[in-house]
């Protein structure tokens, strides 16, 4: 019965240092939760700053990105050869510009650059594909002109030729070629010569529309010509 009780009071002596360790070990588990849940939410709290900052930071180089492109699409000729889409794209550039400075205006901690941020993607993205295609035209233009100048200039020596032999081959005054024939025939030349002007300022259309004109004028004065020689002739 003695060791019986021994053993008992052993027990109970190891039960009471477990249960004080376990309290212990609580009570310090306890003691550190509040301190990892302030870390926590310290944590949480700097990501939301950091993410507020973020969005309340001006976009400097996003806007000169989206400023480059639409300079570019006008240096390439966009205004003129996609007029609607370059004054769309500008305006969007605008819409831009006014979201920052409306931003600006409020509190650091209250902007939110979101929106143009969005718009000046958009207007970058844009200005790419504007590039590409004013780029396409003009190539197309040119290509159009220079054909169109050939025709002309072919057109331009007919005349010359015809008006020249018309004034070797008749000795009646009345049969002559008229000076204003002949100075509309000089004038072709000059307009030929701003033809080539257009065309190596990259003015493309405006090289089309002139040569095209001359065309038109060279085939009027031939067929001017043609009419007097049968009129006056034998």
């Amino acid at each position: 019965h003695i060791g019986v009780q021994m053993r008992s009071k052993a027990m109970s002596v190891r039960d009471k240092a477990n249960h004080t360790l376990a309290a212990d070990r609580g009570e310090r588990l306890s003691v550190r939760d509040p301190v990892r849940r302030t870390r926590w939410l310290a944590c949480v709290a700097l990501t939301m700053l950091w993410f507020t900052v973020a969005c309340a930071k001006a976009p400097h180089e996003e806007q000169q990105a989206a400023e480059k492109a639409v300079q570019q699409a006008r240096n390439i000729g966009a205004p003129t050869y996609l007029p609607e889409q370059f004054n769309a794209l500008e305006a969007k550039l605008e819409s831009a510009k006014e979201e920052i400075s409306a931003q600006y205006k409020l509190s650091e901690f209250r902007r939110d650059y979101n929106r143009a941020n969005s718009l000046l993607a958009e207007t970058r993205a844009e200005g790419e594909r504007i590039i590409a295609e004013a780029q396409k035209r003009k190539e197309d233009a040119k290509a159009a002109a220079l054909q169109e100048r050939e025709h002309a200039e072919e057109a331009v020596h007919e005349v010359r030729e015809l008006v020249e032999r018309a004034e070797k081959t008749t000795e009646s005054p009345l049969e002559k070629v008229p000076d204003e024939l002949k100075a509309e025939a000089g004038e072709l030349n000059r307009t030929l010569a701003e033809v080539e002007t257009a065309i190596e300022a990259d003015n493309h259309l405006a090289a089309k529309n002139k040569a095209k004109a001359v065309l038109e004028k060279s085939q009027k004065l031939q067929s001017e010509v043609q009419h007097r020689a049968q009129k006056h002739g034998p």
